[in-house]
């Protein structure tokens, strides 16, 4: 029994220490349809996220991204967005990551972060 125990712990660490080493992948082609929709859904969501402080956000361009596996068949998306402020018509660049499985309804994917992007292109 106690040996059963070490093995399932020691096999929860290598699943553990896989996905926390998991490298992030450049996207050969961040205008792509799908890399934009995702793109799409971050400035959507992050734009609604507050109903008492709508921002009207649009997204102009994907600049560049990044993936990473992050369980059975999802994946993290970190892209840089290009976004314009249909107010004021200035456009600003915004980091976000957004976890999802591709081919999969809206509800399996979550935006888990939406910052302003300080770095240098």
């Amino acid at each position: 029994m106690r040996s059963s125990l070490l093995l399932v712990a020691a096999a929860l660490v290598a699943v553990a220490a896989l996905s926390a080493d998991a490298a992030w992948t450049p996207i050969a082609n961040p205008r792509s349809l799908v890399i934009r929709q995702i793109g799409n859904f971050a400035v959507i969501v992050y734009s609604n996220a507050d109903p008492r402080k709508l921002r009207p956000l649009a997204l102009v361009n994907v600049v560049r991204g990044e993936t990473q596996p992050a369980g059975t068949g999802i994946t993290d998306y970190r892209l840089v967005l290009n976004v314009k402020n249909t107010a004021t018509g200035s456009t600003r660049l915004y980091q976000c990551v957004v976890r999802g499985k591709p081919g999969s309804r809206a509800t399996v994917w979550e935006l888990r972060s939406f910052v302003e992007y300080k770095q240098a292109i």
